[in-house]
Order: structure tokens, then C-alpha cells, then sequence
């Protein structure tokens, strides 16, 4: 929740990068740092921190699985008693406890998206106003107007998305701080911690970008008057994004996106870490 809430604007940012560009889409299309300006300008400084309730409320459920089930789902693919769990067996549990924390938290994740693309729509003249009071005004809307089942819509790009982000970032934080324990220069210490977590946010970013652009595209999309959507599925977005804007734009977002999972990173693992070894629960391994 600590590293959520430090690095929410830029966050935020990278999913209006995501959505501009797309199918229909008339407009400016800004850099990084025109968006964020101009969501400023627009929306006021605070609106690049709407939608953080939801974002800070996911990681209860989302963050407090996959963290702690790693540990646990690695010995299954390894045994309990090894000592030295193989590169395969991390990949399998990082993606493993990564797809089932966010098959929990997807409608936290839809709300979240979805609070951040109103701001968007009011701008453009789409909607007078916010659809959403808050988070739980939107859990209540989204239930009642999509179903139970609307509250999980995008959850097959988000699962994938997360799958891959712990893919990249538990199993790169794991092998990088074993390879530098092993090297000798640092101790089990917050420098490297630090050290693992900046190898951590490289490699979760560009892991996960691609299924980030097709979980915020989504995830936002409205139904049309004849009731069909413009992306069937991950796949049928991939496909229309590359032949309307080219193979980079599944890679939209992914300088903020690293920029924020390498200071997310950076906050998350320090303090994770601090905070085992003060509770008495020693540091990860």
C-alpha cells in the first residue's frame, strides 16, 4: 500500500497513455510528460490521484497473496527441503500465486481503470461527470448494472498481465539477491534488497507491458449500441492495436511503466523486508 500510493500519478499516467491512440480515439497524443501535464492542467493536481482508493485497496488481497504464497507454491514445484529451488521451479510459482492473487482482486482493478478513464471521457465531452463517487459507489454500480460477472470483465488480460509482472518481478528478486548474497559484495542488508529490487522492475515491465496495454483497453471499453465491443479478448486486441498503430504500441506505457515498478520496487521490497525481519519473521528466501 506504501509503494502504491507513492508511485499512483505515474501510474495513472501510463494507463491514459495506454488508452489514447486506440480505435476511435480523436485527439492530441501526448508523451509521458505532456499526459501528465495535461491531465494537471485539465483535471486539477489531484486528478492524477483519482482512482487511487481502488489501487491502494488492491493490493490487500492481491499483494498479501502473491508475496507470501511464493515462498510457499515454490516448494511445491521444488520441494520443501531444497535449498537451491531451480530457475524453472521460480518461474512456475511466480506466475502461479501471480495469476491467482489477481483472479481475487480484478474487480478492485476495474474499478481502479475504470475511475481513471472517467476523467478522460469528461475532458473529451463524453460524460458530464464521473461515474463513480468512490470505490465502493462503483462496486455497487458495477453490480448492478453488469453483474456479478460484469465486475470481472477484462480479468482474463489482467490474470495474464499479473502472471507475467510476477513472472519477472518475484522471480528476478529472487534470483538476483541469491546471486548477489553469493557474490560476496553484500550482505542480507537493505543495500541488497535495493540492488534486487532495481533487477526486479526492469524485468517485470517488460514482461508485462503488452498484457497492461490489452487489460487497460479492456477493461475501459464500453458496449455499443448494438451491444458488441470493440476487443473480444486479449489476442483480438493485440491484433487490432498492431495493424491500427503498429508492434510498439503494445509497448505504450512502458517507460512510465518501468518508471514506476522501479521506485514501486525499490519502496516495496525495502520495506517488505524491514518489516519481516522487525516482526521476527526473518527476510525473504
Amino acid at each position: 500500500m506504501c509503494s502504491e500510493s507513492v508511485t499512483y500519478p505515474i501510474d495513472f499516467t501510463k494507463t491514459r497513455l495506454q488508452l489514447q491512440g486506440e480505435v476511435g480515439f480523436k485527439g492530441t497524443k501526448f508523451s509521458f510528460f505532456s499526459m501528465m501535464d495535461n491531465i494537471a492542467k485539465t483535471e486539477g493536481f489531484l486528478g492524477l490521484y483519482s482512482g487511487m482508493t481502488p489501487a491502494v485497496m488492491r493490493h490487500i488481497p492481491y499483494t498479501g497473496f502473491r508475496t507470501i504464497g511464493y515462498e510457499y507454491i515454490r516448494k511445491l514445484f521444488c520441494g520443501k527441503d531444497n535449498p537451491n529451488p531451480s530457475m524453472l521451479a521460480k518461474m512456475a510459482a511466480g506466475m502461479t500465486c501471480g495469476g491467482i492473487a489477481q483472479s481475487i482482486a480484478v474487480p478492485c482493478d476495474l474499478v481502479k481503470v475504470r475511475m481513471q478513464g472517467d476523467g478522460r471521457l469528461i475532458a473529451a465531452g463524453k460524460l458530464d461527470k464521473p461515474r463513480y463517487n468512490g470505490f465502493f459507489h462503483a462496486l455497487k454500480t458495477i453490480g448492478k448494472t453488469e453483474g456479478v460477472r460484469g465486475m470481472w470483465k477484462g480479468s482474463a488480460p489482467a490474470i495474464q498481465r499479473a502472471a507475467l509482472v510476477n513472472l519477472g518481478e518475484l522471480t528476478t528478486y529472487d534470483t538476483a539477491k541469491q546471486a548477489w548474497l553469493a557474490s560476496g559484495l553484500v550482505g542480507d542488508n537493505l543495500k541488497c534488497h535495493l540492488l534486487s529490487a532495481i533487477c526486479s522492475g526492469f524485468v517485470a515491465s517488460l514482461c508485462s507491458t503488452p498484457a497492461d496495454v490489452a487489460k487497460s483497453r479492456i477493461m475501459n471499453q464500453a458496449k455499443s449500441l448494438d451491444n458488441s465491443v470493440l476487443y473480444t479478448g486479449t489476442v483480438d486486441c493485440w491484433v487490432k492495436t498492431v495493424r491500427a498503430e503498429g508492434f510498439l504500441a503494445l509497448y505504450k506505457g512502458f517507460f512510465p511503466g518501468w518508471l514506476r515498478l522501479g521506485p514501486w520496487q525499490l519502496v516495496f521490497w525495502s520495506t517488505y523486508e524491514q518489516l519481516r525481519i522487525l516482526t521476527g519473521v526473518g527476510s525473504f528466501k
